[in-house]
């Protein structure tokens, strides 16, 4: 495969579709606060909601925004916490034509900094994956919650391949296009590498036949994790789960909860990567 074709292959890979809300959430997200901040030169939106002491931090998936997870944070606030969503760039209002993982970290780390420190961290799936970059880079959380996670990049990569209808070879050289766009090894960002540093309780939610992300990829991330628990759903989908009752209900109380937790992200800054699909 030429050069032209695989840089065409790696932008499309790294340019999201934009979504709108879902109707449903649209009166949820008009009732918060809107605010903008300039990541890496380009505007991202913040939207907030409630005023408690907890500050938690909600992240979107590929191609998502924030409308997805207006139910968790109208009950997040409802339980006394303050709530941040972030429009990531390239997705929702946010400005942005490509996008990637390391893009999605560097907004949770502008988040951070700008509305933080953040007790927790609730995310979705390519949102998991960049929290997990996040937190080796420094952004420390006592707890995290994880939604139909992409855990492993390996796995994105050939389902990225199968989606674009193209060889295993050639998405190799795609995969190899975007490290050398983005400086990165996705070899040495995989979550479950990372994941022993970490001392923040882990909830993974994961459907058992999430098309996206496959659950084994979750089970390893928990089982590297070491204070994880794995919640298994069946017949929720992708997206839906985010609006489940029962997921909401138990996100929630673990996003709550007293006890031990380490305010803890991991030592050392870690590489970055970008990442092609949801």
């Amino acid at each position: 495969m030429d050069t032209d074709t695989t840089e065409k292959l790696r932008r499309l890979a790294f340019t999201p579709m934009r979504t709108q809300p879902p109707n449903a959430t649209r009166p949820i997200l008009d009732q918060a606060a809107k605010e903008v901040e300039v990541v890496d030169g380009g505007k991202v939106v913040h939207y907030l909601w409630g005023e408690g002491e907890r500050r938690v931090l909600l992240v979107h998936g590929w191609a998502g925004n924030a409308g997805h997870l207006t139910v968790l944070a109208d009950a997040l606030a409802e339980a006394g916490c303050s709530v941040v969503v972030a429009d990531l760039p390239g997705h929702g209002e946010s400005e942005g034509a490509e996008s990637s993982v390391i893009h999605f970290a560097r907004a949770i780390e502008a988040a951070n900094e700008r509305f933080g420190p953040f007790h927790a961290v609730v995310a979705h799936s390519m949102g998991a994956a960049a929290t997990t970059y996040a937190m080796a880079r420094g952004v420390a959380l006592e707890r995290a919650v994880f939604v139909n996670p992409i855990s492993s990049y390996t796995s994105l990569w050939r389902r990225s391949g199968e989606v674009m209808q193209v060889s295993p070879e050639a998405i190799g050289l795609v995969r190899s296009r975007a490290e050398q766009w983005l400086g990165v090894s996705f070899d040495a960002i995989e979550p479950a590498l990372a994941a022993p540093e970490f001392t923040a309780g882990l909830l993974v939610v994961h459907d058992e036949n999430d098309p996206e992300s496959p659950i084994t990829d979750s089970e390893a991330l928990v089982a590297a994790w070491g204070r994880a628990e794995l919640m298994r759903v069946q017949d929720l989908g992708h997206t839906k789960v985010l609006r489940d009752e029962a997921v909401v209900r138990r996100a929630v109380a673990f996003v709550t909860a007293d006890g031990a937790g380490g305010r803890a992200g991991a030592a050392g800054a870690g590489a970055g990567a970008g990442a092609a699909g949801h």
